[in-house]
């Protein structure tokens, strides 16, 4: 076998940490604050750990804005032997009504960084769902240009969702198996990962399930 056949069939390092990650369910470890859904930093922090124990992260230096307002920066690297993958996040310091807070204290600033770390960590994977929405425009954006608010219409998360296509079972079904097979996953990881999005069909739980065997 040649070096080149050999380099072609290493796993993408990006896309194993994804797989990973993306499979734990965080809906039992966030927490809201009006609009918006946090995942613990602590707990996010833990589990990354778990699975990739020489990660590290730095606190990139704030952002002052020219309105008074803040912006912290996290640096975050996940490591796995000699692999690594680096990502920068940032987050604005915010009061408690979700709006950017000017001339900040150092606590709210310190409370800010450790909630972008736990974004950041959700950029290779772990609990990313949970910002889904975080990039809409808010109603006080949209008030000059719509002086009457359209009627809401119904949430997304209360439509049906959508069948799990065949063919994404059997593009995952050989990362699903490795990571059960080495202990990092089991098939109720997988199963509700993948139902926070989609339904699973009776066979497609029951090909999931068999992967334990």
């Amino acid at each position: 076998m040649t070096q080149e056949t050999t380099k072609e069939k290493k796993p993408n390092f990006a896309k194993t940490v994804w797989e990973t990650l993306s499979t734990v369910n965080v809906n039992n470890h966030t927490e809201k604050k009006q609009k918006l859904t946090y995942l613990s930093w602590a707990w996010a922090w833990g589990v990354l750990m778990q699975y990739y124990p020489n990660s590290t992260y730095e606190i990139l230096p704030d952002v002052s804005l020219a309105d008074g307002s803040v912006e912290c920066w996290v640096k975050l690297t996940v490591s796995d032997g000699e692999q690594s993958l680096t990502r920068q996040m940032w987050l604005p310091v915010m009061d408690f009504r979700n709006q950017a807070m000017t001339n900040p204290n150092s606590v709210a600033i310190n409370k800010t960084r450790m909630r972008c770390l736990a974004k950041a960590i959700a950029m290779f994977g772990l609990g990313h769902y949970i910002y889904a929405g975080e990039d809409l425009p808010s109603e006080e954006d949209n008030t000059q240009s719509a002086p009457k608010p359209a009627p809401r219409q119904q949430p997304v998360q209360q439509a049906p969702k959508p069948a799990y296509p065949d063919d994404k079972i059997k593009a995952n079904i050989s990362s699903w198996q490795e990571l059960i097979l080495q202990g990092k996953k089991t098939p109720t990881d997988i199963i509700n990962m993948v139902s926070t999005q989609f339904t699973l069909t009776n066979e497609q739980l029951a090909t999931i399930k068999g992967l334990a065997q």
